[in-house]
């Protein structure tokens, strides 16, 4: 029951002047605006006695005792259905009503008590009361629940919003300021070589005996010499030449020789690792920038429409009414991609339950879009009450299955994949193969799986989800282990996918009546930080298929193009259930090898379909 207020007070006035309108001796607005007022929500107590107040004031006094007793009948009808199975729908309260009424003037004509309406009138009457109370009931519903809208600056509903792009900013800086610091060598300065000439003379030249006469005399080549000698290495030149005119006037050439070979060997050394500092650096700069990106995304993620949608507001509350589930608290938020989320916290009564999944039909009825329960969300309603969020659902769905063969020796698959349908309504598919076999590789693709899979749930986008993924790689460098990386991500509204790949072999897309093939020649993931991931963009309809392998279903075929071949073999699968689909085309490769698995194998193999309303 609302709290009363002066659209309440409209109805019970309402409810006090129903008795001046009558039709043919009939009085049916009484039981109408009662009914539809009680069923709306309107304060029941102060409801009946303005209604009888009414009659009295304007009805004679037998017609005050009919239509007392009909409203008095169908509360009561009402109240003990809600009060013993938790509900009463408007349909079934109409239909009481309308009965109830008619039955009125049939007990007043056997008991012949006056009245002026007639069997036939008494009959028309119940009828029109019935349909009126399921219309107005309606009616009164929307002219309580709904509040005009006042355009206004929609408040972000994510607490903290401007503290997080605070943030966002802050780490911005942060890594422009790694950025300006990145300075990659790739060659010696003039200066860094007069530094490793003047190593080499000092360690050797000290204490020899014709050091005045090799580097005092105001015309040694000396300086010279040594230097194109270093400026030699440096390009990777033969040195004999610059060997030969050194000893033309060095005793010691050959110590000389080696002596600067070392220098330069321990400055090539710490130029690697100066690079690789500058790589770190670039890694972590590029995490920053990823780090500010997704708070800038959270700042700004949820809005809170709720003032705004006002009319599909009253329509979601009136339907679960009807589903008998007293609504608490009910909110419409939008997130950053256009799709709706609602928030319900709710109870229901008479100790009854109410599954998640038939809410769900209601709102998607009513808003005429397909709403399903968040992921683990709670399966029923009761008495104690729940808070259930409804997320809008996408034009598409998606189901997998993979099929695995383990390399001929080895326990375990190098292998690992990857499919989730994230909240924004994109689907992602992975598949990484990691360098060799057994348990190392299964490890090391593991990890790169494992990387995108946080990445992407946590809201980055792919390239951006790549990048990291390959910066934090880099930055491992165990034992030399690399990985390839496929990725597919799909928008399951329009159908746009994007797909990147990292040293990984050839993706297939069989459309309806072809078989389309995307090739990519890069180097695994993790091998250098500047590692860019090529982008495929192609549409997706429904009753498409996207087939994902490894190397190893392509390399070891006996056949002239095994590209072409496995597209065939996709293009010639019956069946519509992705794991027959994957298994088929794992069976058919293994037919052309021999049953020979020379090296890890897996299928991918993703359908898409168009999703039916739940309704």
């Amino acid at each position: 029951m609302r709290k009363f207020d002066l659209k309440q007070f409209a109805i019970c006035v309402l409810a006090v002047i129903s008795p001046r309108f009558v039709l043919a001796g009939a009085y049916p607005l009484v039981p109408v605006v009662f009914m539809s007022g009680f069923l709306s929500g309107v304060n029941q107590s102060l409801l009946f006695l303005c209604s009888i107040g009414g009659l009295l004031a304007l009805a004679p006094f037998r017609v005050t005792l009919k239509y007392g007793m009909v409203i008095l009948l169908s509360a009561a009808a009402v109240w003990i259905a809600e009060r013993y199975t938790g509900r009463c729908r408007t349909a079934a309260a109409a239909i009481v009503t309308g009965a109830v009424t008619t039955g009125a003037t049939v007990i007043w004509k056997l008991l012949q008590i006056p009245d002026d309406a007639s069997m036939a009138g008494g009959l028309a009457e119940g009828v029109a009361v019935a349909g009126a109370v399921f219309l107005c009931t309606r009616f009164f519903w929307v002219f309580q629940e709904w509040e005009p809208y006042t355009p206004k600056a929609m408040p972000v509903y994510v607490r903290g919003a401007e503290k997080l792009n605070g943030y966002a900013e802050s780490f911005n800086r942060l890594s422009r300021t790694f950025q300006k610091m990145n300075r990659y060598k790739s060659d010696f300065t003039a200066e860094e070589l007069g530094r490793m000439q003047n190593e080499v003379a000092g360690s050797l030249c000290v204490a020899c005996d014709r050091r005045a006469v090799c580097w005092e005399a105001e015309d040694t080549p000396m300086y010279r010499i040594l230097y194109q000698f270093l400026q030699s290495v440096q390009r990777g030149e033969d040195v004999g030449t610059s060997a030969g005119e050194l000893s033309e006037h060095c005793v010691c050439v050959e110590e000389m020789v080696g002596q600067a070979m070392r220098v330069f060997e321990k400055a090539r050394l710490n130029l690697s690792w100066y690079n690789r500092l500058q790589e770190n650096r670039d890694a972590i700069a590029q995490q920053l920038t990823a780090m500010a990106y997704i708070m800038e995304d959270c700042a700004a993620d949820e809005q809170d429409v709720t003032a705004a949608e006002g009319t599909l507001l009253v329509r979601i509350r009136f339907a679960l009414k009807e589903r008998g589930i007293v609504c608490d608290e009910l909110r419409i938020l939008k997130k950053s991609g256009g799709k709706m989320e609602i928030w319900l916290r709710g109870h229901t009564r008479a100790r009854r339950c109410v599954t998640v999944r038939d809410i769900a039909k209601d709102i998607s009825r009513v808003s005429d879009s397909l709403f399903l329960p968040e992921k683990d969300a709670k399966t029923l309603i009761g008495e104690k009450g729940a808070r259930v969020v409804f997320l809008e659902s996408t034009r598409l769905s998606a189901g997998y299955g993979v099929a695995k063969a383990v390399r001929e020796g080895e326990q375990v698959s190098g292998d690992n994949f990857s499919f989730r349908i994230l909240d924004d309504g994109r689907c992602i598919m992975g598949l990484s193969d990691g360098m060799g076999s057994g348990y190392s590789a299964c490890k090391e693709s593991e990890m790169v799986i494992d990387l995108i899979e946080k990445f992407m749930e946590s809201g980055f986008r792919p390239d951006t989800a790549l990048r990291m993924m390959n910066s934090a790689m880099v930055t491992h460098g165990e034992n030399n282990l690399f990985s390839t990386v496929d990725l597919v991500s799909v928008d399951m509204d329009s159908g746009a996918a994007q797909l990147y790949k990292i040293g990984a072999a050839a993706t297939f897309i069989r459309h309806k009546d072809w078989v389309e093939q995307i090739e990519d020649h890069s180097m695994p993931v993790g091998v250098f930080m500047a590692q860019t991931p090529s982008c495929r963009e192609i549409g997706l309809a429904a009753g498409d298929f996207v087939v994902m392998v490894t190397d190893g279903v392509l390399e070891h075929l006996c056949v002239d193009n095994a590209g072409e071949t496995v597209a065939q073999i996709i293009q010639d699968v019956e069946t519509n259930n992705p794991a027959q689909f994957a298994r088929q085309v794992l069976e058919q490769v293994l037919s052309l090898t021999g049953g020979r698995v020379r090296d890890d194998m897996t299928v991918l193999a993703a359908e898409f379909w168009e999703n039916r309303s739940v309704c």
